[in-house]
């Protein structure tokens, strides 16, 4: 897969495989973000086309050069450079890599019991002192992180130089366990251009651990397989890349100049070789995974941005009425979710919901949700006419086992009424000024959204008590937030925080309660989203 290989001015360099178009610049929203000053927020765009790879400016303020020649589009072949600010950008096509990964082919036919010495993979390495010397001085150059198929490269370099490979290939074994890949190929001589390996040496590599040494004496007892004699081989090597016991890969390398051969001692200096290989294969998988986990961190980041544009962007803030909330997602996104719209009529609907689960996926159903309020919640709803039109569209657009609780509620300010209606969530705590105590609305709920089709829903009415007042609505995570024994926040401490708060600003109310828990919960993990909103009445 052809990919691009970005060196940024520090020298750290990363590799972006090409499985769509990508566009580099300094947004964060870029497939690929450049942190530098010298490139435009949306530098350039890389796409396909019939022919090949395009490099497109995108208006950029200090230009695109491929090639040390400035351009605004230009078709990229393998190698080329593209310089965007002082970052370095190589094209690499790796078609050709793929191509050759197909060009190894197996022979059936055996080398003979004379040609072939093989090592069984408990058996000790023999090197002499000045051999051991030169695996260690050759174990930076293998053990350095980078790309796999970079140091699979590097690798067959180093036997090119110490062995005199004359040919050579590396297969790592798929991820499934089945078959293995060539990523690198060198020096192809076939009657097609291909490299022929004994199936049976490649099979006793992958499924024993067992490297060996194949020779073509050239003396009277010798009997050369027909494979060797076709494809003009004089000696061969072929050792297993070995992660603890399990085989990763193999190395196999030959010649082909008439009268030399390998010995005992090479093929061990070769198997001490793919023990670095090994050590280098495991970091460099690392550094990728750690790599993808990066780019993954950067997305999610960047839902949890999209997401917080989902939440109102102000709450009302007047002498009659004030409303605070607080989201808190137990991991980087939620699937808690609060509105709060302004009505005609000094009417004040509030929403807090609670979507099953937690992370991604619940915080893609809570989008959707927030999409239905906004769209449907207009002057003359009334809160269980709401719930019934939001559990229709979970109901037909979401799986079974994915549903949200959820409280519905208009506040009017000048009457002091409350109308809500309630799908499975818990009613909202009153706080009065005048009471040190807090009670519970009582109020029937009705099913989650999307759980039933057609479920009812019934609309309660009540009338606040003069004077100042805090309503306080609340998701599961409150009353289940754990400490490090495992126990329980519970009702009766969030009550507690609630207690002579009639006349607190829901801000502070808010900071109360969110005190009490992370006091309550020490070091211990947040389990679940925490969402908060307080409504205080003058």
């Amino acid at each position: 897969m052809p990919e691009l290989v970005i060196t940024d001015a520090s020298g750290r360099a990363r590799r972006h495989a090409l499985t769509g178009p990508v566009t580099l610049g300094r947004d964060i929203e870029c497939e690929i973000v450049l942190d530098d000053l010298g490139v435009s927020r949306r530098h350039a765009n890389v796409h396909a086309q019939d022919d090949g790879y395009v490099i497109q400016d995108l208006g950029s303020k200090n230009g695109t050069v491929v090639n040390n020649a400035s351009c605004s589009t230009a078709r990229l072949e393998d190698g080329d450079e593209v310089l965007l600010g002082s970052a370095r950008v190589i094209f690499v096509d790796n078609t050709l890599a793929e191509n050759l990964a197909t060009s190894v082919v197996l022979s059936d036919q055996a080398p003979s019991q004379n040609s072939a010495k093989y090592s069984r993979h408990g058996d000790g390495l023999l090197l002499p002192q000045q051999r051991l010397r030169m695996l260690y001085d050759l174990s930076e150059r293998v053990t350095l992180l980078r790309h796999r198929d970079e140091l699979l490269e590097e690798v067959l370099n180093i036997c090119f130089e110490t062995l005199q490979f004359e040919r050579g290939a590396i297969a790592v074994r798929n991820a499934d366990g089945r078959g293995v890949d060539w990523p690198v190929v060198r020096n192809l001589r076939g009657q097609h251009g291909e490299l022929s390996i004994s199936r049976t040496v490649l099979g006793r590599a992958l499924d024993h651990g067992e490297r060996a040494v194949i020779n073509d004496t050239g003396s009277a007892e010798f009997d050369p397989t027909v494979s060797m004699v076709q494809q003009g081989i004089c000696s061969a090597l072929c050792v297993p890349i070995l992660e603890g016991e399990i085989v990763a890969g193999v190395i196999y390398g030959d010649r082909t100049t008439t009268g030399t051969i390998y010995s005992d001692e090479d093929v061990d200096f070769l198997a001490g070789l793919s023990k670095q290989v090994s050590i280098a294969m495991i970091n460099a998988r690392l550094m990728e995974e750690q790599k993808a986990m990066l780019v993954l961190e950067r997305e999610i980041a960047l839902a949890r941005r999209i997401q917080q544009r989902l939440f109102p962007d102000s709450l009302p803030c007047r002498d009659d009425v004030q409303v605070a909330a607080s989201n808190e997602p137990g991991r980087h996104v939620s699937g808690d979710y609060y509105d709060v719209i302004e009505l005609s009529g000094n009417r004040l609907a509030f929403i807090i919901a609670d979507v099953t689960g937690e992370g991604v996926a619940a915080a893609l159903l809570m989008s959707n949700l927030q999409a239905a309020v906004r769209l449907t919640l207009t002057d003359d709803s009334t809160p269980a006419a709401l719930l019934i039109r939001w559990n229709d569209l979970l109901y037909h657009n979401t799986e079974p086992s994915k549903f949200a609780t959820c409280l519905c509620a208009i506040l009017d300010v000048e009457k002091r009424t409350l109308t809500m209606s309630s799908a499975g969530h818990f009613a909202p705590y009153v706080a009065h000024k005048e009471a040190a105590d807090c009670f519970e609305i009582e109020i029937e709920p009705g099913f989650p959204l999307g759980v039933v089709e057609d479920a009812e829903y019934f609309d309660h009415t009540v009338t606040l008590s003069p004077g100042p007042c805090n309503l306080f609505c609340y998701t599961d995570g409150v009353i289940e937030a754990m400490n490090e024994e495992e126990e329980h926040f519970g009702m009766a401490r969030t009550v507690a925080a609630l207690h002579s708060a009639g006349d607190v600003e829901p801000a502070e109310l808010i900071r109360r309660v969110s005190q009490d828990i992370a006091a309550f919960c020490g070091s211990a993990t947040q389990s679940d989203d925490i969402t908060t909103l307080a409504v205080h009445l003058s």
